[in-house]
């Protein structure tokens, strides 16, 4: 069902043995990973360990047992915020012996992201306090959503667009109104007529259908072990919150709802909390 290629050479922290003879390898794909990257990493163990844990950034993964191939696998995510470099993805297991730690470099790759400077009346910069308290409870729904970890698996290969057209406006780029930051762009805008039919990029459960002051009405479908799209600026909904869908369902109609200059999509991804760059998922699990 998973394809995986191996690309870092593989070590353990603890033991010096030879080749092959180890109990636990790491496979990954691809072999680097950008800021707002994403990659697949293939976890085998023999049949006289018990995996416990597997951690990167601080964070325990979860991992699944994929049946056809008895090996586990774990998507794991630089975030904007994470440190270019090499860090280190670790599994715990079990043994007749006792517990060990095994150790994979993870290097992680700077990436530059575009940026638009702008002189705008002030107003057009700060919220009104009414308007700050909804913004920052919206944004306060989305993280609590989008950093639940659900056990159920339901994507599976591959991934497809929401909507066949034309990226407007790519992740990662930001602007800055009178020499004050904005957030950079957290997902990817999409190109799309008013009513545009909008896709599940894959199988998921709708975790929020929310109407937002930003985003408009929004949906976020959980794919499972903390995996989330964002689906934003909808004219309307076709789904339900708690409701299940399949890859290629309708979950809404373009438009322009919230804060948006013309109808558009804006599509999200995000991995345990962090916002990933959708077209790096594409391009490992896409069609």
């Amino acid at each position: 069902m998973f394809f995986m290629t191996c690309f870092f050479s593989i070590w353990s922290c603890n033991l010096e043995v030879e080749a092959g003879s180890y109990p636990v390898s790491v496979s990954m794909e691809p072999d680097k990973i950008p800021l707002g990257g994403i990659a697949l990493a293939t976890i085998k163990i023999n049949d006289k360990i018990k995996l416990l844990n597997v951690q990167f950034l601080g964070k325990k993964i979860p991992y699944h047992l994929d049946p056809s191939s008895r090996d586990y696998f774990v998507l794991i995510g630089a975030g904007l915020d994470c440190k270019p470099g090499t860090h280190i993805l670790t599994v715990k297991w079990q043994g007749p012996d006792g517990s060990d730690l095994y150790s994979h470099e993870v290097r992680i790759m700077a990436r530059t992201f575009p940026e638009e400077r702008l002189s705008v009346p002030e107003r057009m910069v700060e919220f009104p306090p009414k308007i700050l308290e909804r913004v920052l409870n919206d944004q306060k729904a989305v993280k609590e959503t989008c950093n639940k970890i659900s056990n159920n698996l339901y994507w599976k290969r591959p991934f497809i667009w929401p909507v066949n057209s034309k990226i407007l406006s790519q992740f990662g780029f930001r602007r800055i109104f009178n020499n004050k930051p904005r957030s950079p762009h957290s997902g990817v805008d999409l190109r799309a007529a008013e009513g545009t039919p909008i896709l599940a990029s894959n199988y998921g459960k709708v975790a929020m259908a929310r109407d937002c002051y930003l985003s408009g009405k929004t949906v976020v479908l959980d794919h499972g072990k903390g995996l989330y799209t964002l689906y934003a600026h909808l004219v309307s909904y076709k789904v339900s919150e708690g409701q299940e869908v399949e890859r290629g369902q309708v979950v809404g109609l373009a438009g322009s709802t919230g804060r948006a200059t013309g109808p558009h999509l804006h599509w999200g991804v995000s991995l345990l909390g962090k916002r990933l760059d959708p077209a790096e998922l594409m391009a490992l699990l896409g069609t």
